[in-house]
């Protein structure tokens, strides 16, 4: 077997997770470090569920037999503070209007399928775009009163942005996406596919007035003061928000379901630069966000937690269909 009897309790209960973990072999290369990282990981799953502080529920994925180096690759989504061009950009301020009590842009079809920044061949470091996509196209959905969302190009985002800062599969900001956006317009995804990987830009495509579903000087970014939840409730109840933290965790890497909160060792702050930062060390900060999700929405459970509703771009596989919960505590963000 590719593990043991002793490394954990539960993996002969669940043989979908097994089948699923190991659907996506490519080489016989790739067959032994896959197998080892399927058998680590495994053994961290059961140490976490052993713990009996979890608050959430965790579980097998896409990312199960991934090596860790390769899954590091994913992760590059907020590069080197020296590559921020528009760290200092000041966005326009919204005066926080007095939020509904919750809000679900999934459930309201404000959002297209969710997104997967890992294909067979590649893990692309692009969650920034995503997440850039996810706000841009739903936002536009919500306000132009469209039947259904347009999904639009992450690869468009990907291939022509590092002019703006971002550096293709190897990372990027949300404010370097949006300027970019704002100043050379936005295509279709299905004008400009998404291939995981960084291309040429395709400016014969990109500057194609019929194929942009946002053309040049359309856009209006808005600031969210820091640590302001009343703000950022207020935002998202009039879209999705993009938002950064620390993915590295195993407890957020194999979340499954449930809400993550700060009674486990993955904690919530937010970080100066306006992100929401998960985190398993005793600091947060600018320096450890590592990854880019979207807030799509927030409730109370019936037992009186209160929390984000995230949605990320690791497939389907990852959480409730590639959604998530988060506790929001105190006044964060």
């Amino acid at each position: 077997g590719v593990v043991g009897a002793s490394d954990t309790t539960s993996h002969t209960q669940h043989p979908e997770e097994i089948e699923q973990a190991f659907q996506e072999f490519i080489s016989n290369e790739e067959y032994d470090p896959a197998k080892d990282a399927f058998a680590e990981n495994l053994r961290e799953i059961a140490s976490i569920r052993a713990s009996g502080d979890l608050t959430h529920e965790v579980g097998l994925n896409g990312f199960a037999d991934v090596p860790p180096e390769r899954f590091r690759k994913a992760l590059r989504c907020v590069p080197d503070p020296k590559l921020r061009r528009f760290a200092n950009t000041t966005f326009q301020r919204r005066a926080p209007a007095a939020p509904p009590s919750s809000i679900d842009w999934e459930a309201a079809g404000a959002l297209a399928p969710v997104g997967n920044q890992k294909t067979l061949l590649n893990s692309c470091g692009s969650c920034y775009a995503i997440s850039t996509a996810v706000v841009m196209e739903s936002r536009f959905k919500i306000e132009t009163g469209i039947s259904k969302v347009v999904p639009f190009s992450v690869q468009q985002i990907v291939d022509c942005s590092q002019p703006f800062g971002n550096t293709g599969c190897n990372g990027g900001t949300i404010v370097n996406s949006i300027k970019y956006a704002d100043v050379e317009g936005i295509v279709k995804a299905s004008s400009y596919p998404y291939k995981a990987k960084l291309g040429t830009c395709k400016t014969s495509v990109t500057s194609d007035p019929r194929k942009q579903c946002v053309r040049p000087n359309e856009l209006t970014p808005i600031f969210v003061p820091p640590k302001n939840e009343a703000a950022m409730m207020s935002e998202v109840a009039t879209g999705p928000v993009a938002v950064g933290l620390y993915a590295s965790a195993p407890a957020f890497k194999f979340y499954k379901s449930g809400i993550i909160t700060g009674k486990t060792e993955l904690a919530l702050q937010l970080s100066e630069d306006l992100s929401l930062c998960a985190f398993a060390a005793k600091t947060c900060g600018v320096s450890t966000i590592n990854h880019l999700v979207t807030i799509v929405g927030y409730n109370t459970s019936s037992a009186g937690i209160r929390y984000w509703k995230v949605m990320n771009s690791w497939g389907k596989s990852w959480g409730m269909k590639g959604f998530g919960y988060i506790e929001r505590t105190g006044n964060q963000p």
